[in-house]
C-alpha cells in the first residue's frame, strides 16, 4: 500500500464526500449572516441575469462550513495536502494554482472549472444518474417546490413507499423521515402531517438543532486519529450517517427528495475517488481533461470498476457441529455469526488497503457482501486476481472449503450509471445492476478456481490431534482437558464470550500483534484475518491507549459495536468511533434466573448448574421459558420445553432491486440496501432486548434472520416482526417477508435444527404470493395469523371455563382432518360438524354438575360448536392444528 496515494485518495474522498455540507448548514441558517457570504455566492454559485439571482447557495455556505469545522479536521490546508494546494507558503511561486484547494474542489461543484473541481462535480452527477440536460435544468432551478414546501420544510421520502406501486408523485406520497439522529425508532417513515409542516422558521430550528449536535460530536472523534486519514474518515463516516440518514439531499423544484445526503455522500465520494485514480495513473489531469470532463466526451470511457464480494457457505459455517460442542454452543453460534461479518469486513478492507482507496469507497456491506468502486486499471485488476488467489487460499488453509469470499468486478462508464430510460427499455444503470448480478452468480461456481489449470482440488493436512471437538470437518491443533480444538473455533469461542462484555473492536496489522496485551479490557483473537490481528476491547479509556498505534499507521480500524440499549428508542447511535452495526441481541442470565423459583423452571430440562449471572443463556434454558408455574402449585412447572427456530427473509428481493426503484440510480440502490438491512441490524436487536429478551439472534442482516428462542415466544416475535415491518416499508403491501418457524425438543443437533427451519421457509415461500408464515406443518398468509391467536384465545378460555381434556382437544385433530377433506370435495369429509357436535354434548354432559339445567348445558354445547366449529375449524382449516398444537404445548408437563 502506498500511505502517500491511501492518503491523496482519502482526501478527495472527503472533498466529495462534504460537497453538500452547505445543504445541512443553509438549512439551519448557521452562516445567514456571515461576512464572506457574498463573496462566496459569487465564487461557488451559479448567476442568473435573468432575475439577478443566485441558485444552489447551499454551495457556498459549504465553504463557510469547511472553514467553521476546520478544528476538528484532519490538517487540509497546510503541509502536503496532496493532490489539492494548500496555503502558499513563503517564496512560494505566485504564478501557482491555488484554486485546486480542497475547499474550492468541494464548493465549487455547481460552478467548477479546474481539474479537480470537474472530478468532484462529475462524481455528484454520476450519483445521481444525470444526463446533460437534467442537470442543465436541475442547475437552474430554485429551491421552491409545489405545495408550499420549499427546502427547509421539504422531508424526505421514503422509497420503499415508491416500489411497484403508482404512486410515485410527491402529493401522492403520505410518508416522510423525521428529521433526527439514526436511533432504532427514527429510521421508520412517519405521516407527512407528522413531521413536515409550512413553517419555515420552525424547519430551520430542526436543522439548527441537529447542526450543533453534529458541531459537538465531531469533536469526540480522538485526535490521536486525525494524522490516519482512511482511520479518522471511517469514524466521520458514521458520525455523518447518524446526522444526515434523514436529511433529503435533493429539493430543488422538480426533483424528488427521496435519497439521503447521507447515501449521496457516500456514492459521490466513491465515484470520485474512482474517478481521479483513473485520470492520475493514466496522467490525464490537465486543463484538457477537465474540459473533456465537462463537456462530456469521455462518459462512454469505462473508467470505473465495481467490485463485489460474497461470502459463501454461511449456512454450513454457521451450523457445523462436533461432539463436544454442546457445552459451548451458544458461544460458537454468536461467534460463528460475527466471525463472517469479520470475514466480509476484512476482506473489503483487504481490498481497500492494497488498492489504496479510503473506507467511502465501499459502497454497501451488508449480509456477507460488500460492493466498493475502484478504478478500472490493469494494475488494479492484476491486484484483484491476486487478492482473489490470496483469499482462496487463506480460506482453503483455514476453512478447509467449507466457506470462502467470491470476488467479482465488471467495468463500468459514467454513462451506465445514467437513470433516463432509452428507446429499447431499462435504464443504462438497471441494465449496469443486472451486469453485475450476473458477474456475482457467475463468481458463485467458480469457487476456489478449482476449474482452472493449476487450481487446488485439496489441501494437505495433519490431524495430530484428530479432529476438532467443535467442527468435526476441521483438524483439531491443539487439545486440552481432552478437548481438541482448532483456532477457528476457539477464535469463535473467545468472541462469543467477548461479546458479552467489550463493545470495541481494534484492527490492527499483523505486525502489530506484539504491542496488544491481553486482559479483561484487551482480547486478542488467535488467528490473522487477511494480514490483520483483531482485539476486542472496551471502555473508551483502553481504546484510547492506541494513539500511537494509530499515527504509525498500524491501527487501520476501530470500530464500536455496541448494540441498543432498552431505553428511549431515540437514542442517538454515536460513541465517537466508527460504527459497526454487525452484533445481535443475545439473552443473558439475570440474577432471577438463579433464585430458587427461576430455577424451578429450568430444573426438568437443565441438569448442570445454571451458568453465572450476566453469561449468555444456554438453548436448554431458552426452552423453558414459556413454562410457567402451576395456578394449583407453585412449585410445579407447566408448559413444554421446546426450542422454536424462526428463520426469514424478504420475498422477491431482487425484482425490488431491479425493478421496483423508479429511476433507479447508484445512490438510490445504496440508499435501500442500506435501509432494508437498518431494520434487521438496529431496530431488531433494540425490539429483543426491550419486548423478546429471551430470544437469541444466530444472525439477521441484509434481508434476512435466524431466530431461536422458546416455541411460543418465537411465534409472537415472528407476528410482531410483520407488523412492525409493515410500518417499515411505509405500509406498501408489494414489500414483505416469509417465515418458516419450526419447533424441536432442546438437545437437537443445531444442524438439525437449521434443517427444519429451511424446510419451514422453504414451505412459506411455496405459498401463493409468498407473504406467508409456516409453522408446525401448516402454511398460512400472514394477514390470516390474527385469526389463529384468536382461536387460541378462544381455545384456552374455554379449556378454563369448561376444564376441556386433553383427550377431547386432541380429537379434534380427526375433525381438522375431516374438514379439509370436505374442502378438497370428499363428501365423507362433511361429517366433521356432526361429530363436533356429537363430542361437544357428550362432554358437556359428562362434565357438567348433578342437577345443571337442561338450557345451560345446550348452551355451553352450542358455545363450544361455535368458538371451536364456525371461528375455528370452519376459519382456519388445516391451520387450526397450530392453534391445537399451541394450546396442548402450554398444557403439558413438560
Amino acid at each position: 500500500m502506498s500511505e502517500n496515494l491511501m492518503d491523496a485518495s482519502s482526501r478527495v474522498a472527503l472533498a466529495a464526500y462534504l460537497h453538500d455540507l452547505g445543504k445541512f448548514a443553509e438549512r439551519g441558517r448557521l452562516f445567514a449572516n456571515h461576512p464572506d457570504l457574498d463573496a462566496h455566492l459569487l465564487l461557488y454559485c451559479p448567476y442568473h441575469e435573468e432575475g439577478r439571482w443566485f441558485s444552489h447557495r447551499h454551495a457556498a455556505h459549504t465553504a463557510l462550513a469547511l472553514d467553521a469545522l476546520q478544528p476538528h479536521l484532519p490538517d487540509l490546508v497546510a503541509g502536503d495536502v496532496a493532490p489539492f494546494v494548500g496555503r502558499r507558503a513563503a517564496g512560494q511561486d505566485a504564478s501557482v494554482n491555488v484554486t485546486d484547494s480542497l475547499v474550492n474542489a468541494s464548493a465549487a461543484h455547481h460552478k467548477p472549472s479546474s481539474f479537480l473541481q470537474w472530478i468532484v462535480a462529475t462524481a455528484d452527477r454520476v450519483a445521481s444518474g444525470f444526463e446533460r440536460d437534467e442537470f442543465d435544468a436541475y442547475n437552474r432551478a430554485s429551491e421552491k417546490r409545489d405545495g408550499g414546501l420549499n427546502h427547509f420544510t421539504s422531508r424526505q421520502l421514503t422509497l420503499f413507499e415508491q416500489i411497484g406501486t403508482q404512486a410515485t408523485q410527491e402529493n401522492m406520497l403520505r410518508y416522510r423521515y423525521p428529521l433526527r439522529r439514526l436511533s432504532p425508532r427514527n429510521i421508520f417513515p412517519v405521516e407527512a402531517t407528522a413531521c413536515e409542516f409550512r413553517d419555515d422558521k420552525r424547519a430551520q430550528q430542526e436543522y439548527a438543532e441537529l447542526w450543533r449536535g453534529f458541531c459537538e460530536d465531531i469533536a469526540r472523534i480522538p485526535s490521536s486519529h486525525k494524522a490516519n486519514l482512511p482511520l479518522w474518515l471511517d469514524h466521520f463516516d458514521s458520525l455523518w450517517l447518524s446526522c444526515t440518514h434523514a436529511i433529503p439531499a435533493a429539493t430543488a423544484f422538480g426533483v424528488k427528495p427521496e435519497v439521503s445526503l447521507y447515501d449521496h455522500s457516500r456514492t459521490t465520494a466513491a465515484l470520485a475517488v474512482a474517478l481521479w485514480r483513473w485520470h492520475h495513473a493514466t496522467g490525464a489531469t490537465d486543463d484538457a481533461a477537465a474540459s473533456r470532463l465537462a463537456r462530456r466526451e469521455d462518459f462512454g470511457e469505462q473508467k470505473f470498476l465495481l467490485v463485489q464480494g460474497d461470502f459463501f457457505g454461511i449456512q454450513d459455517f454457521i451450523f457445523s457441529s462436533g461432539g463436544d460442542n454442546r457445552k459451548h454452543l451458544a458461544k460458537l453460534l454468536r461467534g460463528r455469526s460475527f466471525q463472517i461479518s469479520l470475514f466480509t469486513e476484512m476482506a473489503a478492507l483487504r481490498i481497500l488497503d492494497v488498492l489504496a482507496l479510503p473506507p467511502t469507497s465501499v459502497v454497501t456491506n451488508a449480509a456477507g457482501k460488500f460492493l466498493l468502486v475502484a478504478p478500472n486499471t490493469e494494475d488494479v485488476r492484476s491486484r484483484l486476481a491476486e487478492l482473489r488467489a490470496e483469499m482462496d487460499a487463506w480460506f482453503l488453509d483455514h476453512a478447509f472449503g467449507m466457506a470462502g469470499i467470491g470476488l467479482a468486478w465488471t467495468s463500468a462508464s459514467a454513462s451506465d450509471f445514467l437513470r433516463k430510460t432509452s428507446s429499447s427499455g431499462g435504464t443504462p444503470f438497471q441494465n449496469l445492476m443486472k451486469t453485475l448480478r450476473a458477474a456475482l452468480e457467475r463468481a458463485k461456481y467458480q469457487r476456489f478456481a478449482l476449474c482452472e489449470r493449476g487450481g487446488r482440488v485439496y489441501t494437505d493436512v495433519d490431524f495430530p490431534h484428530g479432529v476438532c471437538s467443535y467442527n468435526d470437518r476441521w483438524p483439531a491443533d491443539d487439545s486440552k482437558e481432552g478437548i481438541r480444538s482448532s483456532a477457528l473455533s476457539r477464535d469463535q469461542i473467545k468472541i462469543g464470550e467477548s461479546l458479552l462484555a467489550l463493545d470495541r473492536l481494534l484492527v490492527v496489522t499483523a505486525d502489530a500483534r506484539s504491542e496488544l496485551r491481553q486482559g479483561a479490557e484487551l482480547r486478542v483473537l488467535e488467528t490473522n484475518l487477511f494480514g490483520y490481528t483483531l482485539a476486542f476491547t472496551g471502555s473508551e479509556a483502553s481504546t484510547g491507549k492506541f494513539g500511537q498505534l494509530a499515527h504509525q499507521r498500524q491501527l487501520r480500524r476501530c470500530w464500536d459495536f455496541s448494540l441498543p440499549t432498552t431505553g428511549e428508542a431515540e437514542q442517538t447511535q454515536w460513541n465517537g468511533l466508527a460504527r459497526r452495526f454487525i452484533s445481535g441481541y443475545v439473552p443473558r442470565v439475570s440474577p432471577s434466573d438463579r433464585s430458587p423459583i427461576g430455577q424451578g423452571k429450568y430444573a426438568a430440562i437443565v441438569s448442570d448448574e445454571l451458568p453465572h449471572a450476566g453469561d449468555l443463556k444456554t438453548l436448554d434454558m431458552l426452552a423453558c421459558e414459556d413454562r410457567e408455574p402451576s395456578a394449583d402449585d407453585l412449585d410445579r412447572w407447566r408448559g413444554v420445553a421446546a426450542l422454536g427456530v424462526l428463520k426469514g427473509d424478504i420475498d422477491n428481493l431482487g425484482q425490488i432491486f431491479g425493478l421496483g426503484l423508479q429511476q433507479p440510480t447508484f445512490a438510490k440502490m445504496a440508499a435501500l440496501s442500506r435501509q432494508v438491512s437498518s431494520f434487521f441490524t438496529l431496530y431488531l436487536p433494540w425490539l429483543l432486548a426491550k419486548e423478546f429478551p429471551e430470544i437469541y439472534t444466530v444472525f439477521a442482516g441484509g434481508d434476512d434472520f435466524f431466530l431461536i428462542g422458546s416455541w411460543r415466544n418465537v411465534q409472537k416475535l415472528a407476528h410482531r416482526l410483520k407488523g412492525e415491518f409493515a410500518s417499515y416499508v411505509a405500509r406498501n403491501s408489494t414489500i414483505h417477508f416469509s417465515a418458516g418457524i419450526a419447533t424441536q425438543k432442546p438437545g437437537a443437533p443445531i444442524s438439525a435444527l437449521a434443517e427444519l427451519a429451511e424446510e419451514a421457509l422453504d414451505a412459506a415461500k411455496r405459498h401463493n404470493g409468498k407473504n406467508a408464515v409456516s409453522c408446525f406443518g401448516e402454511t398460512v398468509a400472514w394477514h390470516n395469523w390474527d385469526k389463529i391467536e384468536q382461536g387460541l384465545t378462544n381455545l384456552n378460555e374455554l379449556s378454563d371455563d369448561a376444564r376441556l381434556s386433553r383427550g377431547f382437544v386432541y380429537s379434534l385433530q380427526e375433525l381438522v382432518a375431516l374438514h379439509a377433506r370436505e374442502q378438497a370435495g370428499e363428501p365423507q369429509g362433511a361429517m366433521w360438524r356432526a361429530r363436533l357436535a356429537y363430542r361437544a354434548k357428550r362432554f358437556v354432559n359428562d362434565s357438567s354438575k348433578k342437577g345443571a339445567e337442561d338450557d345451560e348445558r345446550a348452551k355451553r354445547t352450542a358455545e363450544l360448536r361455535t368458538r371451536i366449529g364456525g371461528a375455528g375449524i370452519e376459519a382456519l382449516g388445516t391451520a387450526y392444528r397450530i392453534v391445537l398444537f399451541n394450546h396442548l404445548y402450554r398444557l403439558r408437563d413438560r
